[in-house]
C-alpha cells in the first residue's frame, strides 16, 4: 500500500462569490484532506466556505467554513489533514467554494486541497 496525494486546484476571481471543481480521484481510499490558500481570505470580511459532493449531488461534507478544512499545525503529517475515510469507488466529485458575498479584491481567491489516499495497485 503507498500513500499518494492528489491536488483540486480553484480560483474565485474578483466580483464573484464562487467556483466549482469537478474532479475524479483515482481508485483508493482517501484518508484525508488539508486546504490551503493565497491568504486572500485574510484581507475581506466574506465569510469562505467549501462543501464537497459525490456524482448523485450527496453532501459527503456538507458547506463548512474553510477554515475546517486546514491543516493542523504539530503532530504526524497525515493525522495533522481532515480526516475522511472513504473508498473513492471511480467516482466523480466536486467541491463547491463560496463566498456569503463577491470577492471584492482585486486578486483572486485561491485554493488548493490536497487529499491524501492509499492505493493498493500491484506491479506486474
Amino acid at each position: 500500500m503507498r500513500q499518494i496525494q492528489y491536488v483540486v486546484k480553484a480560483i474565485i476571481k474578483p466580483g464573484e462569490s464562487d467556483t466549482s471543481v469537478n474532479f475524479k480521484l483515482p481508485t483508493g481510499f482517501t484518508t484525508g484532506a488539508a486546504l490551503y490558500t493565497n491568504g486572500v481570505e485574510k484581507s475581506i470580511s466574506a465569510m469562505a466556505s467549501i462543501e464537497m459532493k459525490d456524482d448523485n449531488s450527496i453532501a459527503i461534507i456538507p458547506s463548512v467554513h474553510i477554515d475546517n478544512w486546514r491543516q493542523s499545525n504539530g503532530g504526524e503529517y497525515e493525522k495533522s489533514f481532515k480526516p475522511l475515510n472513504f473508498d473513492t469507488g471511480n467516482k466523480d466529485y466536486t467541491l463547491i467554494f463560496s463566498l456569503d458575498e463577491e470577492l471584492q479584491t482585486n486578486i483572486p481567491l485561491k485554493f488548493h486541497v490536497v487529499f491524501l489516499y492509499n492505493n493498493n495497485v500491484k506491479k506486474m
